[in-house]
C-alpha cells in the first residue's frame, strides 16, 4: 500500500475549521478535494453549507463580487443622452400621447375596498370590461384581493361549465365596432 499523502485527521479538521476550503487543503497535500471531503465525512465532522462557505471565501478575499456596478452611478448627462433616443414618439409603445388607461385619473387609490390595505393598490373593473371606465365600474383593490377575485371568478365559471372570463386587455387594443373608452 502506498504511503498516505494526507496528515492526521485532526490536522485536516483543524485546517478546515480555520476556514480553509476542501480545495485549498487538497492543493496543499496534492490530493483531490473529494479525498478531503471523504476524510471529513468519515471522521463525522460537519461540513459547511454553500452559504457558509461563500461567506468565508468572501471574508478571506477569495471571491470578488461580480456585480461591479454596485455603488456606482452614471452621470445625469449620460443617462439623458441614452434615454432621449427612446422617449416620446421614438418609444416602441408610443400611441400618440393619449393615456392608454384613462381611468387611473378618475379614481383615487386610498385603500383596498375589500381588506382596507393601503399598499400595492390597483384598480379593478367590476364587470371585467376594461373599456368601461365609468366610475361606478371601478373599484380600488390591493393586488392580493384583486388576484383572488379574478381567480375565484375564473374557477366559478369553470366549475359551472361556462366560458371562463378573460380580460379584454386595453393596452394598445381597440374594441371592435368603433366604441371608445367609457368616460
Amino acid at each position: 500500500m502506498p504511503p498516505r499523502k494526507m496528515p492526521p485527521d485532526e490536522q485536516v479538521i483543524e485546517m478546515y475549521d480555520s476556514g480553509m476550503s476542501c480545495g485549498e487543503i487538497a492543493e496543499k497535500f496534492d490530493v483531490s478535494p473529494i479525498t478531503v471531503n471523504s476524510l471529513l465525512r468519515r471522521a463525522g465532522h460537519p461540513r459547511r453549507s454553500a452559504r457558509e462557505a461563500g461567506a468565508i471565501a468572501k471574508d478571506r478575499g477569495r471571491i470578488t463580487p461580480t456585480r461591479y456596478w454596485l455603488g456606482k452611478e452614471q452621470p445625469r448627462e449620460m443617462v439623458e443622452k441614452r434615454i432621449s433616443k427612446i422617449r416620446g414618439e421614438n418609444h416602441w409603445a408610443w400611441k400618440g400621447g393619449d393615456s392608454m388607461r384613462p381611468y387611473r385619473g378618475i379614481i383615487d387609490k386610498v385603500e383596498c375596498a375589500n381588506c382596507g390595505a393601503a399598499d400595492n393598490l390597483g384598480i379593478h373593473h367590476i364587470n371585467l370590461d376594461h373599456f368601461d371606465n365609468n366610475p361606478e365600474n371601478l373599484q380600488v383593490l390591493c393586488v392580493s384581493c384583486h388576484m383572488s377575485l379574478h381567480k375565484q371568478a375564473y374557477w366559478d365559471a369553470f366549475h359551472a361549465g361556462e366560458d371562463t372570463p378573460k380580460s379584454n386587455g386595453p393596452i394598445g387594443w381597440k374594441r371592435e365596432g368603433g366604441a371608445g373608452n367609457g368616460v
